[in-house]
């Protein structure tokens, strides 16, 4: 796993090149600067997590001299790589380390695949590292990262991370969980089937086990996308995938019940279509009856069905595994019950000048317990 240091070490990287592509340095580069810097990104991440020599680490910082005003992102990995040792020659040994990061990958996507093929599980949304951890530690099989949970944690709402934040944000809980993770994607930060493509192969890059593309546009006017050019990104999504190996699984979303367009008719053709396109898993986030529960299911069936459970329902896991729901997710629903926790608290104290929403805090030895490698999870029994 990565330690916090070295995951401050990534994040300061992302950092620089985010600063640096915001400032007038960042003009002058090519498509081709912005690909090699993307790769750059990917083999930076291997070497913050322990997966790859301080030799490969060597490397990347030699191919940086290539990039257009590389010099300050540059210096920060040139910084990594002195804080692991000089650069060693190249020793035969260190080559299955980088194997066996691309084999523990597939292992998870592998065992994602396996969760798919019976029974119920649920897959919870964590939306930091610690989160992620908590969760693992709880014994959940696979975890889903959340577009609004993520964003509000940096101070924004759902919808408005950009791809590039989206993709480190991947690449830092897949790195610190040993759980098979899907990616919530939203649209694939595309306006048009191959920025789809390119996006999905970027997210599979990060090590994902899965990722979730959304047929909706953000804008309130037209909140659905036409069903023929949702086919097409599902499609492009597929070929990304295919094209990568074929083993991330691909979920389709059907946004209808959440975007104020109620119609489970509509619901169902567009997850059949989805389907047929090449989506593994379908998805309705909204449907909340046993009824609608049921028709999805049975309309693409063999394909299994994730069932979104945000809110205080009154059906349990068992009652949706009888309704044939393969996976149940949460949203961001975890993360509004810790929001609610600060809210109440930091309420209590603005309104009425009393402490008392700290009663249900979490003990801090414990919590730090837990992130020293403690085995008992914070809070359980």
């Amino acid at each position: 796993m990565v330690t916090n240091e070295q995951l401050d070490t990534y994040e300061a990287f992302d950092g620089d090149v985010d600063a640096w592509a915001r400032s007038g340095a960042g003009h002058g580069m090519t498509d081709a600067d912005w690909r090699l810097i993307e790769e750059l990104r990917q083999g930076l991440h291997l070497v913050s997590a322990g997966l790859a020599s301080v030799e490969f680490a060597a490397r990347l910082e030699r191919r940086l001299s290539a990039v257009t005003h590389g010099e300050q992102v540059r210096a920060r990995l040139k910084t990594l790589v002195a804080g692991r040792g000089a650069p060693q020659p190249a020793d035969p040994k260190e080559a299955p380390r980088m194997t066996r990061a691309h084999t523990d990958v597939a292992d998870k996507r592998r065992a994602f695949h396996r969760l798919h093929e019976s029974g119920c599980f649920v897959i919870p949304n964590p939306w930091d590292v610690g989160s992620a951890l908590y969760l693992q530690r709880l014994g959940f099989k696979a975890l889903a990262t959340t577009s609004s949970g993520f964003a509000w944690s940096r101070g924004r709402p759902d919808g408005a991370s950009s791809r590039e934040q989206v993709l480190a944000h991947l690449r830092e809980i897949v790195a610190a969980t040993d759980l098979p993770v899907n990616a919530d994607f939203e649209s694939g930060f595309a306006t048009d089937p191959a920025g789809v493509a390119e996006s999905v192969r970027l997210a599979i890059e990060t090590g994902v086990a899965g990722v979730s593309i959304e047929d909706s546009t953000g804008d309130a006017a037209h909140p659905l996308r036409g069903l023929d050019e949702s086919v097409a990104r599902i499609r492009a999504a597929r070929a990304a995938i295919d094209r990568s190996g074929g083993d991330t699984l691909l979920v389709g979303r059907a946004e209808c019940f959440i975007v104020g367009h109620p119609d489970l008719d509509e619901t169902i053709a567009r997850l059949k279509a989805y389907a047929n396109a090449g989506a593994d898993c379908l998805y309705a986030p909204g449907i909340r009856t046993r009824e609608q529960i049921a028709a999805v299911v049975a309309a693409v069936a063999p394909k299994p069905v994730n069932l979104l459970v945000g809110w205080a329902s009154e059906l349990t896991v068992r009652d949706v595994a009888e309704l044939g729901v393969r996976r149940i997710s949460v949203g961001g629903a975890l993360a509004r019950a810790a929001w609610a926790g600060l809210m109440n608290a930091a309420r209590s104290i603005v309104e009425q000048g009393r402490f008392d929403g700290f009663a249900s805090a979490a003990p801090g030895g414990e919590l730090d317990a837990f992130f020293r490698g403690g085995t008992k999870a914070p809070g359980a029994g």
